[in-house]
């Protein structure tokens, strides 16, 4: 069966995969790209990790990264990082130098004594919420094109304005001084280098990461994620049934269409809510919704748009069935 290169035979997927430390987002993406079977679409990831830090990294094939906006807008992600007090680096991590260390740490023990749970309490008192967070100098955030850590690299720093975050969760997980453990739940786009740095700051002193892992983004996690050993390898298919549908990813209610209101929204028609009897069931503050042919497959996603009606937001054109193995050509 000879196919486009560029040709989506599967439904919109998501590849969850443990990136390891000293790789890049990227390496990981490339080798999915190269080791796929022929007809997965287009390809890319929702959420950097930085080559330091591990963790989950969702990768999307066959129009499911067009869905990387509502992954980070929906969807928390949940980090473990764990750092030192007392040292200051330039990148926030260990990948850099020490330039400046709290020699009064040692000195004035009072830090060392605190209880975990009492640095817990602190911590949530002062950074549950709104949370401002400039992107970190050394960070994959862009100005005029370029990464900051680009230009940070060529002894330029360039001054970025506080972006509003939020933060979730925080538990210290475990406090052996001068090494601090902490688990939190933030919104897309924290970063967690400057937030330690931020908390170790409020509690008196400096600090840098030695390790971050990413745990979650919403309900995919690290427990069930791809290890390098379990990533494809041969172009065959099994690797095709490890990948999550799009749909069960972001949180949307699933609306099932009749033929007619399956080719109006594969038209870019707009339906009204009165004539889809699942949406008067569900919640109408929803404002996206997924769309679902008789048969179950994913048509796209549908917007409320005011007063009522939804309109397509995105709109998969796949139109060909999964190949089995026996017609499949792998070249």
């Amino acid at each position: 069966m000879k196919l486009n290169k560029k040709q989506a035979l599967f439904p919109p997927l998501v590849f969850n995969v443990f990136k390891p430390a000293r790789i890049t987002s990227y390496d990981v993406v490339r080798h999915f790209k190269r080791h796929l079977p022929q007809g997965f679409g287009k390809i890319g990831h929702f959420g950097t990790l930085d080559p330091f830090a591990s963790g989950v990294l969702m990768i999307g094939i066959c129009g499911a990264a067009r869905l990387n906006d509502f992954i980070h807008d929906f969807l928390p992600k949940t980090y473990l990082a764990v750092g030192k007090l007392g040292i200051e680096t330039p990148t926030g991590d260990y990948t850099s130098e020490i330039i400046q260390r709290d020699e009064s740490l040692y000195l004035n023990r009072e830090i060392a004594s605190f209880s975990r749970e009492f640095i817990e309490e602190k911590l949530r008192e002062k950074f549950i919420g709104d949370y401002w967070q400039a992107p970190h100098k050394f960070s994959a955030a862009k100005h005029m094109g370029r990464n900051l850590h680009e230009w940070a690299r060529e002894g330029i720093e360039v001054k970025k304005e506080p972006v509003l975050r939020k933060v979730y969760k925080i538990e210290v997980v475990k406090y052996a001084f001068p090494y601090l453990s902490i688990r939190v739940e933030v919104s897309s786009g924290t970063y967690v280098r400057t937030l330690f740095t931020d908390m170790c700051n409020y509690l008196g002193t400096l600090g840098s990461l030695i390790s971050l892992v990413r745990e979650s983004v919403g309900p995919v996690t690290y427990k069930t994620a791809l290890k390098m050993k379990d990533w494809p390898q041969d172009k065959t298919l099994p690797i095709i049934s490890r990948g999550m549908k799009i749909e069960d990813v972001l949180p949307f209610t699933k609306l099932k269409l009749d033929e007619k209101q399956t080719l109006t929204f594969k038209n870019g028609g707009f339906l009204r809510p009165a004539d889809l009897n699942v949406l008067q069931e569900s919640s109408l503050s929803q404002n996206y919704f997924w769309m679902l042919d008789e048969s179950e497959k994913l048509l796209g996603l549908g917007e409320k748009t005011f007063p009522t009606e939804l309109k397509p937001k995105i709109n998969f054109h796949s139109e060909v069935e999964v190949p089995s193995s026996s017609d499949h050509d792998p070249q």
